[in-house]
């Protein structure tokens, strides 16, 4: 078993004061906008059938870090002395891809500066032998420091694991809350447990520079794929032309567009960089394939392999544990997209029906959809992207426009929906759930 540096925490000491929060504040100069390390209540309700306690986390420099891994840039790395996950300000490029893949809330975004932060186990107090300021201010002493151990594998209610190993040895509660002797009728007490409320920020309002791009590249590669397969004119200026305002949207949402360069450069294990890499090496692709205005087999096949390749990677970059929702597969996957829209182009039922139907299915295998609230955009997506092609193209109109109108709307729905519906992993939310069940299971 790995041994590395970690935090302990004693859920039956820890009172929430927040000294911790405010002492890595003051020593680490974080800025007000920023919280380094949190308090998260379990059962903040105090409802009768959970017990009430607190999780004091920060980054649990975890032994398998997902923002690591996931970083296009480059710009974290693990201290091979304390195992401390590191991230450099100066290779970010703020994309916040490591916000998503942390279920912890470590990694948090400066919106002035324009990079992500995070804790970072103090390091310059452990270089003298110190403990992290966090450790050193708790007055009951719940928050400890391991200067070498291993984890115990206990994973308390509330407590995200997704099997990151994050280096903090929690010890759980030795007493659970129990019910109150009950006087009265509680014939009160709703038979539903209650579900916590909680702010959520819309990733369609915020990440819509990736909305676009990803639309923007499925229409391209299936462009592309399509006048490839029937031997027709690239219009490859026209073409690099999208290419080239798609690349530039997606900076848009880089806090150092500047540094978007940087992206290529973890390809060994982050989706995200796979993804610029072959979109870029598509364009390249698309590039040669319209200067030698007569490719070879091998030329177009070479092209429409990387333009799937970017889709590909594109999908699995959301492809991210503790998701509310699944996005391998589902019915807004760019591939899926993109295989159905060159059988509308080429007008081949042999690849447009099969994946209209699984697209299809995906959808309404989506309960979301089917709420009364959403039924209305439902039978809209549905109308537009599956039968209003269906029904061009069964009376033989030959506008191609026409039989593309329906399509491409429904496939905009369908792609904001899915940005809507992205809700990631937080301590906050496996509170939520796990509560949601304990309170369940007592009532049952």
């Amino acid at each position: 078993m790995r041994e590395q540096a970690l935090f302990t925490l004693d859920l039956d000491r820890c009172t929430g004061c927040s000294a911790c929060a405010i002492a890595c504040r003051t020593e680490n100069l974080v800025d007000a906008q920023l919280d380094w390390r949190r308090i998260h209540t379990f059962n903040e309700q105090n409802l009768p059938e959970a017990a009430v306690f607190h999780y004091s986390l920060a980054c649990n420099h975890c032994l398998e870090p997902a923002c690591l891994y996931g970083c296009p840039a480059n710009a974290y790395s693990k201290d091979p002395v304390t195992g401390a996950v590191l991230l450099d300000g100066d290779r970010c490029i703020g994309c916040q891809y490591c916000t998503w893949v942390c279920p912890y809330g470590a990694p948090q975004f400066n919106s002035v500066s324009g990079i992500v932060e995070k804790c970072t186990f103090c390091s310059h107090r452990l270089e003298q032998g110190l403990e992290p300021a966090c450790v050193e201010s708790c007055p009951v002493d719940a928050l400890g420091f391991v200067e070498r151990g291993s984890l115990d594998g206990v994973s308390p209610p509330g407590f995200p694991d997704v099997g990151l190993e994050p280096a903090i040895r929690l010890k759980p509660r030795r007493r659970l809350a129990l019910a109150p002797e009950m006087t009265a009728n509680a014939g009160y007490l709703p038979d539903e447990p209650p579900i916590p409320t909680r702010a959520r920020q819309s990733k369609l309002r915020s990440e819509w520079p990736l909305l676009t791009f990803t639309l923007l590249a499925t229409g391209l590669v299936s462009f592309v794929t399509a006048q490839l397969i029937q031997s027709d004119d690239l219009h490859w200026p026209a073409t690099l032309a999208v290419g080239l305002l798609a690349m530039m949207v997606s900076t848009l949402h880089l806090g150092k567009p500047t540094r978007a360069w940087r992206a290529v450069l973890n390809f060994r294990t982050s989706w995200v960089s796979r993804e610029v890499v072959f979109f870029t090496l598509f364009m390249g692709a698309l590039g040669v394939c319209g200067i030698a205005t007569n490719p070879s087999a091998m030329m177009a096949l070479t092209t429409v392999g990387l333009g799937f390749a970017t889709l590909l990677s594109m999908d699995m970059v959301y492809r991210i544990p503790g998701l509310g929702v699944s996005t391998v597969p589902h019915s807004a996957m760019t591939t899926l997209a993109a295989a159905f829209f060159v059988g509308l182009l080429v007008r081949s039922p042999w690849i447009a029906v099969p994946a209209a139907v699984v697209k299809l299915a995906l959808y309404l295998s989506r309960p979301g959809n089917l709420r009364p609230g959403k039924r209305a955009l439902s039978a809209l997506r549905i109308g537009l992207g599956f039968l209003a092609p269906l029904v061009v193209w069964m009376t033989g109109i030959e506008s191609m426009p026409l039989l593309l109108a329906g399509p491409l709307l429904g496939e905009i729905i369908d792609r904001a929906q899915f940005y809507e519906e992205l809700d990631f992993l937080t301590p906050q939310r496996q509170i939520d759930l796990d509560l949601v069940t304990l309170v369940a299971v007592e009532r049952a």
